[in-house]
């Protein structure tokens, strides 16, 4: 990872270009473009005010992208998801396949403070929705590893990369929590998750209502709980219980403890990622959140029920 943009794109587009591959390739008439925005894997644009268009950055994000279509094509819940309405695979005059479904209006969540909202609210729903989700078969089995396995190797690096952004006290209570979780070699409740749940991603109408959830490229089957992770960076142990009072089943201290290691991950990242897009608001907005657990005992111990 050291040396190298994680996110990196192999090509760039621009409000033109995309327009005049749409026209070639859909029946729309094209009359505005607009850049909504970029993630790891998709560039995404909107047209026309209406449609929502994912192009793949890399060559190794087509499978991703075809794998959205499959989860969104069978996925049933209570929220709005999107619905790709175009599905253009060996496009004319572009060397990817793209597709693009109706816009999904409302804000996505990380606009929104924890404390300005109604946490109540937002945790039934999004309690009730992973509920609906985690009840469904849509991903293939997968061998039950902890999820934070993935970072093992990067939690050192993680720090490194925003050691700019945290005071020392800050920093001291990340390593603190980093140091002390123990990773599991399986663990169990291995269900379809969304498994980017960021609240970038989740939608809302309001203050309260939630709207719906976006990005699937990374569904998966995995501990259900690694899609609890964004909703405690943003609002901690009392967003988290007001989600979890109305999921079907209850985490143990060991599911407490990688949730809030995993937020913490997320919330770094997001840090990090603001740094290098050079976007200060998800820089500062990431970085509250990090202060407000520490400084709120939550990071003290990760094992803790709430």
């Amino acid at each position: 990872m050291t040396g190298q943009t994680p996110w990196a794109a192999e090509y760039e587009l621009d409000s033109v270009q995309v327009g005049t591959i749409v026209s070639k390739n859909t029946d729309l008439a094209v009359r505005e473009v607009k850049f909504l925005g970029e993630g790891w894997d998709f560039y995404n644009w909107l047209v026309n005010d209406h449609w929502v268009f994912r192009f793949p950055k890399r060559h190794s994000d087509i499978d991703t992208l075809v794998h959205e279509q499959k989860i969104l094509n069978r996925l049933n819940l209570s929220v709005r998801t999107p619905r790709f309405e175009f599905w253009i695979e060996r496009p004319s005059d572009f060397h990817k396949p793209f597709a693009g479904y109706a816009y999904l209006p409302g804000s996505p969540l990380i606009d929104f403070s924890s404390d300005s909202c109604d946490l109540a609210s937002i945790g039934k729903t999004t309690g009730e929705v992973l509920t609906e989700l985690h009840q469904q078969s849509l991903t293939q089995p997968l061998v039950p590893v902890d999820p934070l396995k993935l970072w093992t190797e990067g939690f050192d690096e993680i720090v490194l990369r925003v050691h700019p952004d945290l005071d020392e006290d800050i920093e001291r209570h990340v390593q603190h929590a980093f140091a002390d979780y123990r990773f599991r070699e399986r663990t169990g409740h291995q269900v379809t998750t969304h498994n980017d749940l960021g609240v970038e991603h989740i939608l809302m109408n309001d203050r309260a209502n939630v709207a719906g959830l976006i990005d699937w490229a990374d569904s998966a089957t995995a501990n259900g709980f690694v899609d609890f992770a964004g909703i405690w960076a943003w609002g901690g142990d009392p967003a988290l219980t007001a989600t979890l009072d109305h999921y079907y089943m209850d985490p143990k201290p060991e599911d407490f403890a990688q949730i809030r290691v995993h937020g913490l991950c997320y919330a770094l990242e997001q840090i990090a990622y603001g740094r290098e897009i050079d976007d200060p608001n998800l820089q500062s907005t990431a970085k509250k959140w990090v202060e407000y657990r520490v400084q709120a005992g939550e990071l003290d111990n990760v094992y803790g029920t709430t």
